[in-house]
């Protein structure tokens, strides 16, 4: 490809309506996480979690999964300090209290629909976001296992608390969360009646999936400005301050990318390489992913720079739901095991705690999940 041709796919695809509106939903995702903490709702959202149960251990797994339903970069510094709380006094080693708060801040991150990661997954493959979540919700429950088996043992025999569950907390959790709840709820409302029209039309509503998203997102948005009496400056600030910009054109440089590696014929380049010196796409599949998952430490960065060989990799006479399974596996486990992942980094250095004896509490949960993730791919290439 001449340097002409480069430049007109890359114009083609970032002005393309389904990059901008795919822009668009990301931009008002990271909006919406710098207002939550912005109006201090972050704060209260967490402070209302510690009524929620009256058992340690189902504490110190839930409270870091609740804040993972909150897509912020480094967002397990919020629940670090209820791990925390929780423990007390306790003689858990810090490398112990990292584990609890590192892996289950994680286990949504394979289904929950507001993670950039996630949406940037569902455009690559052009799939809908309910599919995708129905065929990831076992990928997060061998998470949670993994973690109930390898992580919580040692706090389980060595914590005995018992508070009462609060009724009071429970509602004010809720209140709290409204907003968060509201762009889940009407997002697949949303998806639902579209879907219901191409039933009954026989008619799609064009990027009725993204469509949907925005309108939930907006809803959020004003949700908190309303309810958190936030002035407009402020919300206008927040667009300027939260890496909006970065984060456009992050999401510009992966579908130009995307769309030169399909202008291009490389992809049909390299599974001739592969089947020529009898390398499985399989493999490659799964060792991209997690290649990327290591070197970026973030869920956006994996499915970015890999998924656009990946989508051009599956064999096409097969059904692409279980190799996207498998590529968000091995990019989690990437991301996970990643020194430069920043909930690692924040989490390690609020616990005071080493790197190495910090990534020695994984590889168990680790292991684990990635065994997990190859049955279920196995199973899903069966009975898809």
């Amino acid at each position: 490809m001449g340097w002409v041709c480069i430049l007109t796919v890359m114009l083609r695809e970032s002005l393309a309506p389904s990059t901008l509106i795919l822009a668009l939903v990301i931009t008002l995702i990271v909006v919406f996480s710098g207002l939550l903490k912005r109006s201090g709702r972050l704060v209260r959202i967490v402070d209302s979690m510690k009524g929620l149960s009256s058992r340690a251990g189902v504490s110190l797994a839930l409270a870091p999964a609740l804040i993972g339903l909150l897509p912020m970069p480094g967002g397990a510094v919020f629940s670090a300090p209820m791990v925390e709380t929780v423990l007390g006094n306790s003689s858990i080693k810090p490398e112990s209290k990292l584990a609890i708060n590192y892996w289950f801040r994680h286990v949504p991150e394979f289904v929950w629909p507001l993670y950039p990661g996630f949406i940037l997954c569902l455009s690559i493959f052009s799939l809908e976001a309910w599919r995708l979540t129905m065929i990831q919700i076992p990928m997060s429950v061998g998470a949670i296992l993994a973690g109930l088996i390898f992580v919580l043992p040692e706090v389980s025999w060595n914590i005995n608390a018992s508070r009462r569950i609060s009724k009071r907390s429970v509602l004010n959790f809720f209140r709290e969360t409204s907003p968060i709840l509201t762009v889940i709820v009407l997002m697949f409302a949303l998806q639902g009646l579209a879907e219901i029209y191409r039933l009954l039309s026989g008619h799609n509503i064009p990027l009725s999936q993204h469509l949907s998203m925005t309108l939930a997102l907006l809803m959020g948005i004003a949700s908190v400005k309303i309810s958190g009496n936030i002035p407009s400056r402020v919300v206008r600030s927040s667009i300027v301050e939260s890496g909006v910009l970065s984060t456009i054109l992050l999401v510009f440089a992966i579908m130009a990318f995307k769309g030169i590696l399909e202008e291009s014929q490389t992809i049909t380049q390299i599974r001739s390489e592969l089947q020529s010196i009898n390398v499985s796409e399989t493999y490659v599949i799964a060792l991209l992913p997690l290649i990327a998952g290591l070197v970026t430490g973030i869920a956006v960065g994996f499915v970015g720079s890999s998924f656009p060989v990946v989508v051009s990799l599956i064999p096409p006479d097969q059904n692409m739901l279980p190799y996207v399974v498998l590529a968000y596996g091995a990019g989690f486990l990437g991301m996970m095991m990643s020194p430069v992942h920043l909930c690692f980094l924040v989490t390690q250095e609020y616990f005071h705690t080493n790197a190495l004896d910090s990534y020695r509490q994984f590889w168990k949960p680790a292991l684990f999940l990635m065994i997990w993730i190859v049955i279920f791919f196995m199973f899903y290439r069966v009975v898809l």
